[in-house]
Order: C-alpha cells, then sequence, then structure tokens
C-alpha cells in the first residue's frame, strides 16, 4: 500500500497500511493503549466530508483512506 494520510485528533497522520485495528489507531492517537477496565476509549470516523460518522469498537478494524477523519477519546470511569 502506498502512504496515505488521515486526520486523528485533528492533526495528520501519515499511515502505510490498509488496514487498522481498534487499539493500532488508539495508539496512532494517543500514545500507549491502556488495558486497564476503568479506561474506555471512544473511537468515531468518518472516510469523507459527506460521509456520515461511524464508530469503530475493540476487536474490529477499518479499512483507511486518504483523508480519513479519527477522532478518539479516552475515559477513566473513577
Amino acid at each position: 500500500m502506498k502512504q496515505v494520510t488521515v486526520i486523528i485528533n485533528a492533526r495528520e497522520k501519515v499511515v502505510d497500511k490498509d488496514k487498522y485495528s481498534f487499539q493500532e489507531i488508539v495508539e496512532l492517537a494517543l500514545g500507549k493503549f491502556d488495558s486497564n477496565p476503568n479506561i474506555v476509549y471512544t473511537l468515531t470516523y468518518t472516510k469523507g466530508k459527506k460521509q456520515p460518522s461511524k464508530s469503530l469498537v475493540f476487536g474490529e478494524e477499518v479499512n483507511v483512506k486518504d483523508g480519513m477523519i479519527i477522532n478518539v477519546s479516552r475515559t477513566d470511569k473513577s
């Protein structure tokens, strides 16, 4: 795959794989993935400005596209 640019949490990132897992995207966005059960990650993405946002959950993967917009947030339940 050629490199493509995605926008993760308002920052451009160049990626070089076709498919990324939920955990890999969290790591691109926030650094280390925390497996603590009190930590909840929310991940939404859109593949284009006119496309609706979709959610991705742990265990799922998504095919990336140039210009894709991804938002990741981390919440602590405690």
